[in-house]
């Protein structure tokens, strides 16, 4: 693994802490909420402003709700419902994130749809690429990458999720695609949360 930019977001004093965001992606089971949560509780351990702003779209909802149901909605509609329930977040933690001072690290974001269009199939589209690439234009992006076999374990052992090996697969080279076409930062996930935390404190140098 290796990291595309290893520039750290600028360092602020407790007197002057503007906001900062850090987005944080990866394929399921690689451990960005986990990670996330011992990042900000650390730093507020330390009295430095941070947050954790979540940008989910309910597809996990979604596919239960639609077995529970004994239906299956075409793809097109998940895909139109988890959209405008991402979008949604993420306009009101971009919201959130540019009016609070300190660290506002954000839990997936817009081009986690976009990944989920590439795997069913669907084209991109122009507005979608367009609005992921302008929301985070001010923001540092790290993926998470993680071997799928890895994350499969991962998965199974919380019992929430339900991913296939080849998903995981196909999900992971299309974040690594997106990753050195957008130069973002790529971290190793299968390192203990610790040894992720200290590299996160060291992109956003906190």
């Amino acid at each position: 693994m290796h990291a595309i930019s290893a520039r750290p977001l600028p360092a602020t004093s407790p007197a002057h802490d503007p906001p900062q965001t850090l987005v944080i992606l990866g394929p399921d089971g690689a451990g960005k909420s986990t990670s996330i949560e011992a990042l900000v509780r650390q730093l507020l351990n330390e009295r430095i402003r941070a947050r954790r702003l979540a940008n989910a779209s309910a597809r996990s909802w979604l596919t239960k709700f639609s077995r529970a149901l004994g239906i299956t909605f075409p793809t097109f509609t998940q895909d139109f419902f988890e959209t405008s329930i991402r979008s949604f977040n993420v306009a009101r933690n971009m919201v959130v994130a540019a009016h609070s001072p300190g660290l506002s690290v954000m839990d997936r974001h817009l081009y986690c749809q976009l990944v989920l269009r590439r795997l069913r199939g669907h084209p991109a589209g122009l507005l979608l690429p367009w609005l992921a690439e302008k929301s985070t234009e001010h923001a540092r992006i790290v993926l998470l990458d993680v071997d799928p076999r890895l994350a499969f374990e991962r998965i199974n052992s919380r019992g929430k999720d339900d991913e296939s090996l080849e998903y995981l697969n196909e999900s992971r080279n299309e974040y690594l695609r997106l990753a050195q076409l957008h130069g973002w930062i790529i971290l190793d996930a299968s390192v203990s949360t610790t040894q992720m935390v200290e590299q996160l404190r060291m992109i956003i140098g906190k």
